[in-house]
């Protein structure tokens, strides 16, 4: 813990506003000597004088805990946005990926994740993917609120336990792949629209354009590394127009 701590100062005394806690698998995360799990790491790291915003890569949803989100929740800094995977929302094709969790289990971690922005991974096609399985996803994703989904075709693996199977056709797998993106865009445009009229804290990390605490990106006349209180005005298919408030 220490070292981390000890690194986030050192970026912060840099000029960095942001600190990203990244990980394989960032919920194993222990300092079993210092008595430090992931919730109190967020807690030390949100509190460093000058960090003024402090995200998580991606959670696996056995690990988004109740004691994790009551630290996110409780520390300021911490942006409202997780990156839950999912893979697939049907509980036969989760099996076969080798996944520890079900759909039921996925959808109610995410119902305790009431007020943070969702996204995920899924994986179409996978072998054991039918279209009720896939239908299945569908449905989760909505269920969840989720607003953002990286869609990855499945493709064999040397070494794994499904290295010769790959029954999906291509087309199949593309199809599917552009109705989840379809569903999901649809979430987040719901999501933008939702902001016009109120204000957020944008980062801007490339010029005239920027993330607000949940992660969404907005667009801002502000320079790179500027952290402002934008109102939102609008929203196009890149993200949230804003003015600075």
């Amino acid at each position: 813990a220490a070292a981390v701590l000890g690194e986030i100062r050192r970026r912060v005394a840099q000029g960095h506003p942001e600190v990203v806690l990244t990980g394989i698998n960032l919920g194993c995360y222990r300092d079993r000597s210092a008595g430090f799990d992931l919730p109190r790491l967020v807690r030390a790291a949100g509190s460093i004088p000058g960090l003024e915003r402090l995200r998580l890569s991606s959670i696996e949803v056995n690990h988004l805990s109740p004691s994790l989100l009551a630290a996110m929740r409780e520390t300021p800094t911490v942006a409202r946005h997780l990156h839950v995977p999912l893979q697939s929302g049907d509980d036969r094709v989760l099996r076969a990926m080798g996944r520890r969790y079900t759909a039921a289990t996925y959808l109610r971690r995410a119902a305790q994740a009431s007020g943070f922005n969702l996204t995920t991974d899924a994986i179409v096609g996978f072998p054991a993917e039918d279209d009720a399985a896939f239908a299945a996803t569908l449905a989760i994703v909505e269920q969840a609120g989720i607003t953002k989904v990286h869609v990855f075709p499945y493709s064999p693996r040397p070494g794994t336990e499904t290295a010769g199977e790959d029954p999906v056709p291509p087309a199949s797998k593309k199809e599917r792949s552009a109705r989840l993106r379809a569903l999901s865009d649809e979430a987040c445009r719901r999501r933008w629209r939702d902001k016009v009229g109120r204000e957020d804290v944008v980062l801007l990390d490339r010029p005239g354009r920027g993330y607000g605490d949940d992660y969404t990106p907005w667009l801002v006349d502000a320079p790179v590394g500027a952290i402002v209180r934008a109102r939102a005005t609008g929203v196009t298919d890149e993200g949230i127009l804003g003015v600075a408030a």
